[in-house]
């Protein structure tokens, strides 16, 4: 049976609207129009909503790595990316169902009904099996994801240099640093892995389930393995997800290496296009974000975790003002470790909008479509009818607790429908996210999820970390730090001729 829903206000494109109510027929919506419309076309429809709610599409998280839990909850405190990833292999694990499971329930209590997930194998020699599991998670949670396992070819334990990285290390640590070392994966091995999840997985009608590529980032990928993986990508209609530009090392790493910026390099070897989403981008040269534009690249950005790590600032403001399709990851690594996807819009918003009357704006508007319509658009592609409220599109769509929201007083002129977007994006967070729909199936109600018992899980999980501990590597911190330090001060070889 149809249902009807409706709310005082809808966000569509960003833009709040009165009176705009959709009907949802299976997992598609088949009308728009005011209430008492779509009432007289649908009689029998149930109908849900009301004038307490603000209906609005659902988000996509456009990157994200599942882990369930923050690093610092399993032991490994922010540090500068270089640093902090070296402890990463240390982590406690756990199972990837539980991981997947847990990380798809806490996304869909704030609103996120698709992520684009990054996986982090717990061991390399089990990815084939992990990832099946990671997908069996997110489909008991209900949640849709791009999957897009990682692979590296080189550069594992520093960018470049590693002879003179080794020499700086004391003799106990360069015998050991076999255990820090070492591509666990061949290209070969990697993309037939690809091949079996793509067959058996992937869904191009109910998009559940996206198979994609994920050369992890361009200094540990060669430009051999990139290709290989954007021709993987093309062929089948899918997309490749990398790390790209995330520190000013990664930055420094492409002008020494090809006299050039990271992205003209991309381009020269033919991996820009509109099937690559690049996460993180903090450190893009201001040169390249026209040609990011003009290629239809895609932009994940993630303001918690590039703040956490010391990366720095992204310049989404431009990005956007260039055209550029910039969306928002939460990364797994959200500033208060809750994956409050809401809040992540307003910190995104609020640093994006930079100092200067001569800065680019980043208005309210676009920032709800960089969590909706655009997110959805890089994550699965532009042909994926995700992230808009409009006939013939899959309904994914939340319901806000407008009362809550608003408080106890609100300007005179409130609501104003111009108003609107900027009040939510301020005051909104994940606890008034009340009903969330996937695919015309009811996933959260009243805030709490319908078919799984979130504690039942927590429990779970918790059980199974008093069976595991974490291995604090910090050994080559002091080490890394120093290695990169003279990066900084300029002392880097010239390019290879």
């Amino acid at each position: 049976m149809p249902s009807i829903i409706h709310a005082r206000y809808t966000l569509r494109d960003g833009v709040a609207l009165e009176n705009l109510a959709i009907c949802v027929d299976g997992e598609y919506i088949v009308g728009a129009g005011t209430l008492s419309e779509l009432v007289a076309r649908y009689p029998m429809a149930d109908r849900v909503g009301g004038d307490n709610y603000i209906l609005a599409p659902a988000f996509t998280n456009a990157h994200d790595h599942g882990r369930a839990l923050g690093t610092l909850a399993l032991g490994v405190p922010d540090s500068f990316l270089e640093l902090w990833l070296g402890r990463l292999a240390h982590l406690p694990r756990i199972p990837p169902y539980l991981a997947a499971l847990y990380s798809g329930l806490q996304l869909l209590q704030s609103g996120v009904t698709a992520v684009a997930h990054s996986h982090n194998p717990n061991s390399w020699s089990e990815l084939a099996a992990e990832l099946p599991e990671s997908l069996r998670g997110y489909a008991d949670a209900g949640i849709r994801v791009a999957m897009h396992p990682p692979i590296i070819d080189q550069n594992q334990l520093v960018y470049a240099e590693r002879q003179r990285f080794l020499g700086m290390l004391p003799p106990e640590l360069r015998e050991s640093i076999g255990d820090a070392i070492g591509i666990a994966l061949s290209a070969d091995e990697y993309f037939a892995i690809l091949d079996d999840l793509y067959r058996s997985a992937h869904d191009r009608e109910g998009h559940r389930v996206h198979i994609q590529a994920s050369p992890a980032g361009g200094q540990w990928c060669s430009d051999e393995l990139i290709n290989r993986a954007c021709e993987w990508a093309r062929r089948r209609h899918t997309r490749v997800q990398m790390h790209m530009l995330e520190t000013r090392y990664q930055r420094i790493y492409a002008e020494k290496t090809w006299s050039k910026s990271f992205i003209r390099h991309l381009d020269d070897i033919g991996a820009l296009g509109d099937w690559l989403t690049l996460a993180h981008m903090v450190w893009v040269e201001d040169d390249d974000i026209e040609l990011l534009a003009d290629r239809g690249v895609g932009v994940a950005h993630n303001i918690s975790s590039n703040l956490r790590l010391r990366s720095g600032i992204a310049p989404i403001a431009k990005m956007a003002a260039a055209g550029v399709k910039v969306a928002i990851g939460l990364d797994g690594h959200a500033l208060d470790d809750d994956q409050d996807f809401l809040r992540e819009m307003r910190l995104a918003w609020t640093i994006g909008n930079q100092s200067g009357m001569a800065a680019a704006d980043l208005s309210p508007e676009t920032v709800w479509r960089m969590g909706a319509d655009i997110a959805a658009e890089i994550t699965f592609g532009v042909d994926v009818p995700l992230g808009k409220l409009e006939v013939g599109r899959l309904a994914d769509l939340i319901l806000l607790d407008w009362d809550a929201v608003k408080g106890i007083w609100t300007p005179a002129d409130l609501p104003s429908l111009e108003l609107l977007p900027t009040f939510l994006l301020r005051r909104a967070k994940r606890e008034h996210v009340r009903q969330v729909m996937v695919g015309g199936s009811w996933v959260v109600r009243n805030g709490e999820h319908a078919k799984v018992e979130i504690k039942d899980v927590e429990r779970e999980i918790w059980e199974r970390l008093q069976f595991e501990s974490g291995e604090q590597a910090a050994r080559f911190d002091l080490y890394l730090r120093d290695f990169y330090r003279a990066w900084d001060n300029g002392d880097w070889p010239s390019p290879p001729r």
